[in-house]
């Protein structure tokens, strides 16, 4: 039997091998993947904000976020949308720690030949070099607006590496959620939706809120995208290197989002199944209210409302775009409101002999082209009483706004947000909605039952 000295400089010898084996992997010259994130950190003892939360344990969420901002975001999403999960996964554009997580660098494997002079990784380098917090690095390197453009060149390189890590380093999920920093997820919402899918492991999805370039479709980054097990497996596991054979691709392109939904298409030919209004890049008061989304159950949206009504989102599941009307819209909603866009946009409607912008006179109506043209039609671009009248006049009008001789009109109804105030009075925005018709047409509406989910 060993004695009690040798069994204490056996303790010690072990401690020191694993303290050696802790610091070298936070060195990084443990080759293998940061461990899953913990909850101590995240939920205090006696909180119970997690006891209700759905069970998403077949999904892993990945973060994507930039040096620039990630101090500013990152703790946000730490105590709302990651708050009650086992295991999610951040990358930025350079390793860092967060409260205690790790935030990958995404772009450490982009090739060489297309990193080298190449000045879209001009940011990249300087947070490489900066020996101290990115904020002063940053203060000294460039204005507030550059940041915000290195930032963009950086970002298009991101999304297709990071799709590859992600899968090399958790590879068992279901489903793979892609959001950005300031995309706010409603769980119970998703958790739903997801039941009623197809097995993920066989069907290849690639869902989202479709954009455009050049005619072709991919899933906005910036409003979240879901790719399942299938997709990721086809993708990355069967095709090794992927993310590299788009370095080149993606340093002639916009975007990130873009690039990975080529290599979707191209390599694993899947393209993006169209799930708005369930995912959206808009913010409540963006939103159009209307029966198109009525009883929609939204998943995630973009752009946090703001970290105090983030934190004290309601629990009421499932939650509808009705739900979020009454919330945050239905309080605010008035007659109308100066220096103020409604986006109303259904009808346009101005003088076509009057100094516009091409863009205007080409999304607005003709009225004296058209055969059965009303008055109101006619004299809607006078004023803001004339716009006023049209929208009184049209049964689907709910709301209407008027700016510098345009007036348009729209079938649906949203807040809208600010716009720049005007020197002159008739350059002024201003905004009205019939409020009568649209807590009638409320009023109207049967209660939903069943969420409405998209078909993909």
């Amino acid at each position: 039997m060993l004695s009690q000295r040798w069994v204490t400089r056996l303790i010690v010898l072990a401690l020191c091998i694993f303290s050696f084996l802790l610091s070298s992997q936070r060195l990084g010259k443990c080759p293998t993947a940061p461990p899953a994130p913990t909850r101590p950190s995240a939920v205090r003892p006696g909180d119970t904000p997690c006891a209700s939360f759905p069970d998403a344990s077949n999904i892993l969420v990945v973060v994507k976020t930039g040096a620039t901002e990630s101090y500013a975001r990152i703790p946000t999403q730490l105590v709302t949308v990651l708050r009650c999960l086992p295991d999610f996964l951040i990358f930025s554009d350079l390793e860092q720690s967060i409260a205690g997580y790790h935030v990958n660098d995404s772009l450490d494997t982009v090739l060489g030949v297309v990193k080298d002079g190449n000045s879209d990784f001009d940011l990249y380098r300087q947070q490489q070099a900066c020996p101290i917090d990115q904020e002063n690095c940053q203060i000294m390197e460039a204005s507030g607006d550059r940041q915000k453009r290195q930032g963009w060149e950086l970002d298009k390189y991101k999304n297709i590496h990071i799709a590859e890590k992600t899968y090399r380093m958790r590879p068992g999920y279901d489903w793979y959620l892609f959001i950005d920093a300031d995309t706010y997820v409603l769980w119970r919402n998703l958790v739903q939706w997801l039941l009623k899918l197809e097995n993920p492991w066989h069907k290849k999805y690639y869902i989202g809120s479709a954009a455009l370039i050049d005619g072709f479709p991919f899933a906005h980054g910036g409003s979240g995208y879901i790719l399942s097990q299938a997709t990721m497996w086809d993708l990355v596991a069967n095709h090794t290197g992927v993310a590299n054979k788009y370095d080149m691709t993606a340093k002639g392109s916009c975007c990130g989002d873009y690039v990975l939904g080529l290599a979707l298409n191209q390599t694993v030919n899947v393209g993006v199944s169209y799930a708005w209004p369930t995912i959206n890049g808009e913010k409540p008061h963006t939103i159009p209210y209307g029966p198109r989304e009525w009883c929609h159950a939204p998943e995630f949206e973009k752009r946090f409302y703001s970290p105090a009504v983030a934190a004290g989102q309601p629990r009421r599941p499932p939650m509808r775009f009705r739900d979020i009307y009454r919330e945050f819209v239905e309080p605010q909603l008035g007659a109308r409101r100066d220096d103020w866009d409604n986006l109303s946009d259904d009808a346009v409607y101005l003088d076509h002999s009057a100094d516009h912008a091409q863009w205007q006179k080409d999304r607005a109506k003709k009225p004296a082209q058209q055969f059965r043209a009303s008055a109101a039609e006619m004299d809607a671009h006078k004023s803001l009483e004339h716009c006023r009248r049209l929208c009184d006049s049209v049964s689907t009008c709910f709301q209407y706004s008027f700016h510098d001789g345009i007036c348009a009109y729209g079938k649906s109804f949203t807040l809208g947000k600010p716009a720049r105030k005007a020197d002159q009075e008739g350059k002024r925005w201003v905004s009205g909605w019939n409020v009568k018709r649209i807590r009638a047409w409320v009023k109207k509406q049967d209660s939903c039952k069943e969420p409405v989910w998209p078909n993909v």
